[in-house]
């Protein structure tokens, strides 16, 4: 490396780089000296990971989005949740879904930036993870490239130019692995919340478990930044369900749906990769039914 420096900080807000460091040339990244690569889930050269929203709040900004509330306009009567109930207080009663509704602020909801990191390599194999910086980070998102190294490793450096002969291994995302064969997540999650002695009688477990119904083939577990979600392989599409509410199901091709899955949630909306998004709210039960059916019968 020709140079750099040092961040130390548990959060920058303004990132300005010195004098003859370049925006289109800098690295972002720490040495792998330890295990600091193990930490986020990289093992060889080319993984590339995106962090786990388990970091803190820069990593889940970075893999969720964010919603702030927009308090200069005019409240909105607004559906805020579902609860499930047993009618007139009968215990014997089959629970129905009551929809929520109350004045709000509107809200405005902020995409993923779904920066990435990746394990890399210069001519004399020092490794790094570095920030996959792509155009678009370059131009708008390096100060949050900076606050996610910050967030998980507490140093940050800023190299002036790019890794010198860096390791052209072909990139290989790491954000999915298959579930032990008979275990649904709905169930997992279930067993969860009975041990914390909360009810596991939810709309993100009802969500699951009417996603199951459909007897998936293969159930495939996020992991890093694609925590709380699952991919359910149908005969002839996948269906990404996440069990953190106020995300979206997404429903592709079962065809290359391992190529697919390692693309985050931008590049298949982009590239017209998604067959159906479904918005976690009041209709989700109708609208994920009726793409169902309408992929069944294609």
């Amino acid at each position: 490396m020709s140079g750099y420096y040092c961040i130390e900080k548990a959060r920058i807000n303004v990132l300005k780089l010195p004098k003859g460091y370049e925006r289109n040339r800098i690295c972002i990244g720490i040495p792998v000296i330890d295990d600091e690569h193990l930490r986020v889930g990289l093992n060889e050269v080319g993984d590339a990971v995106l962090p786990s929203a388990e970091f803190g709040p820069a990593c889940k900004n970075n893999a969720y989005g964010y919603i702030y509330v927009d308090k200069t306009k005019e409240k909105e009567y607004r559906y805020v949740s579902t609860a499930w109930v047993r009618p007139y207080g009968n215990e014997d009663a089959f629970p129905v879904a009551v929809d929520i509704h109350r004045p709000c602020y509107p809200r405005v909801e902020v995409a993923p930036t779904e920066i990435e990191l990746t394990l890399a390599s210069d001519a004399r194999n020092n490794r790094y993870v570095a920030v996959c910086l792509t155009d678009e980070v370059r131009e708008k998102y390096l100060r949050e490239a900076v606050n996610i190294l910050l967030e998980i490793y507490g140093h940050c450096r800023i190299y002036r130019d790019e890794f010198e002969a860096f390791t052209a291994a072909p990139r290989q995302r790491c954000n999915w692995k298959m579930l032990p064969p008979g275990e649904t997540p709905a169930e997992h999650l279930k067993l969860q919340l009975e041990q914390q002695g909360r009810s596991p009688d939810t709309f993100d477990i009802n969500r699951l478990e009417f996603v199951e119904g459909y007897t998936p083939e293969k159930i495939v577990e996020g992991i890093n930044g694609f925590d709380g979600y699952y991919a359910y392989l149908f005969h002839g599409h996948c269906v990404l369900e996440s069990a953190i509410y106020g995300n979206a199901t997404y429903i592709l091709p079962k065809e290359n749906w391992e190529v697919l899955s390692q693309k985050t949630k931008r590049e298949l909306l982009e590239n017209q990769l998604v067959e159906e998004k479904i918005i976690h709210n009041q209709n989700w039960y109708d609208n994920f039914s009726q793409a169902m059916h309408l992929l069944e019968n294609l």
